[in-house]
């Protein structure tokens, strides 16, 4: 009777260990979807749409006048042509706040998507492609200079992309139109134990995002994984899970343990069948 106990108790310790084991297969894998779900479908403008300007971009404005003769600074202030002190004195504080030699302004998008440009005021960006926005600025800036020829770019276009939980990097969009290709290839590619079939794009609103789901194991997929990304965009590879590995790894301890019970309590047993 003493003996059937001690097994079933040994048996309630290996099932629970067992369950805990399992509980921890591949605990580092991020951003789970349920089965079955229903991914958001690649279309073909995703494909060819351009950047569109969002919250929180930082655009980069550099402003001449008379076709790009003359650098416009527009200061804290007021504005001119960087021309000569004379001129800067007549039309306000003429002095260059990180614009002067070309490289321009930078210009936050606040929260009602709308950025605020000394001598223009208060110009609403958000959803704009960079032409739309060169054309605007332009339009503005037309009533105060002759011939205003604007130069826009976004300075922190980022994507933040993760290769099976195991490694993460962050790739800055250096072009206005670029690839998922473009990404994977700058970031190292499929790392051999990724999954290249399960490749997520989380992008948009993190109460309500679209997830995009890319197969790249075949060449039918290079049509997808040319989709256009945004900033902000997730790209998250799937790991491809070795449940055997797994398994031996976690049940592996498991088995020390249990055996390590066992060879006790044949000692145990041992001793009292001797006495």
């Amino acid at each position: 009777m003493r003996k059937n106990r001690l097994y079933h108790f040994l048996g309630w310790i290996v099932l629970i260990l067992l369950v805990n084991s399992c509980a921890t297969l591949n605990k580092s894998r991020m951003l789970k979807t349920p089965l079955n779900y229903e991914f958001d479908k690649v279309v073909d403008s995703l494909r060819y749409e351009e950047y569109r300007v969002t919250i929180d971009d930082e655009i980069r404005l550099t402003m001449y006048n008379n076709n790009g003769y003359s650098f416009i600074s527009l200061g804290i202030g007021g504005a001119g042509v960087a021309l000569s002190s004379a001129e800067g004195t007549a039309r306000g504080n003429m002095n260059s706040v990180g614009g002067m030699g070309g490289t321009g302004l930078v210009y936050k998008v606040r929260p009602d998507s709308t950025v605020k440009i000394p001598l223009i005021g208060y110009v609403k960006v958000g959803g704009l492609t960079m032409n739309e926005l060169e054309n605007i600025i332009e339009e503005k800036l037309s009533h105060h200079y002759k011939d205003p020829f604007v130069i826009a770019k976004i300075d922190n276009k980022r994507i933040f992309v993760f290769n099976s939980g195991n490694a993460a990097s962050i790739y800055q969009l250096q072009n206005q139109n670029t690839t998922l290709f473009e990404v994977l290839a700058g970031t190292g590619g499929v790392p051999i134990n990724s999954n290249a079939s399960r490749i997520k794009v989380i992008r948009g609103n993190a109460k309500n995002p679209e997830i995009y789901l890319i197969d790249l194991s075949t060449i039918n997929g290079i049509s997808d994984a040319n989709m256009i990304m945004q900033a902000g965009d997730i790209v998250y590879i799937d790991p491809f899970i070795n449940y055997a590995n797994f398994i031996v790894t976690d049940i592996g301890g498991v088995m020390g343990l249990l055996s390590s019970v066992i060879i006790v309590y044949s000692l145990f047993l041992g001793r009292n069948t001797r006495l």
